[in-house]
């Protein structure tokens, strides 16, 4: 019988042949793992002091809404602070005069727009300024 001798060149090359695909694998993994890791930001911090001067800004300011009308049985306010309407404010009529409506808010600094809803219908306050946006025209207010 016949035995097989073991190719010592055979091995060596099967040897270095598996090790330098291991090699090749490793290296690869290294790399994907770097690649494919979240990448952290470090965001600068926000100052306190400009976080307590924009709270001093948004403090609310007590501002009134009046509404002349001899004949109105109701008046409501709509605007960009009650989401024009889904919730309607009503306001109340002056205890002294039954021809005034008043309403007061609080209302953060900004500009908003405004109408008023009398007996349903959109109405303009005249006596205020008034901007015309889009093609509709608008009551103003700036709380400072």
């Amino acid at each position: 019988m016949k035995t097989k001798a073991l190719n010592i060149h055979a091995l060596f090359f099967y040897g270095l042949l598996c090790g330098a695909l291991a090699v090749v694998f490793m290296v690869s993994f290294q790399h994907f793992e770097n690649f494919y890791q979240p990448q952290i930001v470090a965001r600068p911090k926000y100052k306190q002091t400009v976080a307590k001067e924009k709270a001093l800004d948004l403090k609310p300011q007590k501002v009134t809404f009046s509404y002349v009308s001899p004949t109105a049985k109701e008046v409501q306010l709509v605007g960009d602070f009650n989401a024009w309407g889904a919730y309607p404010l009503t306001l109340n009529k002056s205890e002294n005069d039954i021809e005034i409506f008043n309403l007061t808010l609080a209302l953060p600094t900004g500009k908003y727009k405004y109408r008023f809803l009398v007996d349903g219908k959109n109405t303009l306050d005249e006596s205020v300024s008034k901007i015309d946006f889009n093609g509709e025209i608008f009551n103003i207010l700036e709380v400072k």
